[in-house]
């Protein structure tokens, strides 16, 4: 996973403009009070007719006109609403101890963890979902993640999915079935896109790296099968 930095566009500003153009149509601005008159209602109606957005322009003393909004149905809203994706807190107490905040959203039949951690970590994971293509085949996705960090806590390099803190100690890895764990300093969770669950994991001698312990299944199929009578275990 690669890191991602976040960057702020301003948009520009042209007080002093005199003709706006969009698309094929152009909105011009006379001196004239006549014509101003006759350009207004030729705006207004490119607008109503949903063929220019509504716009806000300035003349050259820098007066700004209001411009008017397209009429909408009145449960044009209420529809949005209804068809938004629901966003869900799923903070528990033991997460909130640990500095850990998350929300899950539903879409349909996608779901998206966002999780916030200490030291600048982030943490989205999607399930994973079939796509059928125009041409009939299906495409299969598996869980997807994108993890954010802030400096000092890097990627120990390009698509390793390993995030080291500044003294070389993982922090936060990327599992092989597209799930996250990140340790918090108090505790270890894994995150996937059902929440987020705290997990015990045991780190290596020299505490660089740590592995996530199977606790379902802690001897790594190596247990004698439950078959097995306890004298012939002993023999």
């Amino acid at each position: 996973m690669a890191n991602f930095e976040a960057y702020e566009s301003a948009a520009a500003q042209a007080p002093n403009v005199g003709m706006g153009s969009l698309s094929d149509y152009a909105m011009v601005r006379h001196s004239s009070p006549a014509a101003a008159r006759l350009d207004d209602k030729m705006n207004d109606a490119l607008v109503v007719n949903g063929l220019l957005p509504a716009l806000e322009f300035a003349d050259g003393a820098g007066k700004e006109r209001e411009a008017k909004e397209s009429p909408r149905p009145k449960d044009a809203k209420v529809k949005a609403n209804d068809s938004a994706p629901k966003v869900k807190d799923i903070t528990t107490k033991e997460m909130k101890d640990s500095g850990i905040s998350a929300t899950i959203q539903v879409d349909g039949d996608s779901k998206t963890t966002h999780g916030r951690y200490p030291g600048g970590i982030d943490v989205q994971v999607s399930n994973g979902r079939k796509i059928k293509t125009d041409d009939g085949p299906e495409i299969t996705i598996t869980n997807a993640n994108m993890v954010s960090v802030r400096k000092p806590i890097h990627e120990t390099k390009p698509g390793s999915g390993v995030f080291v803190d500044e003294k070389g100690r993982a922090v936060a890895k990327v599992n092989d079935d597209g799930t996250v764990t990140v340790d918090t300093g108090k505790g270890f969770y894994t995150q996937s896109p059902d929440g987020i669950k705290p997990v015990s994991a045991l780190r290596s001698r020299n505490g660089k790296d740590f592995e996530v312990l199977n606790t379902d299944d802690p001897l790594g199929g190596m247990a004698p099968p439950d078959n097995l009578s306890h004298s012939k275990r002993r023999r």
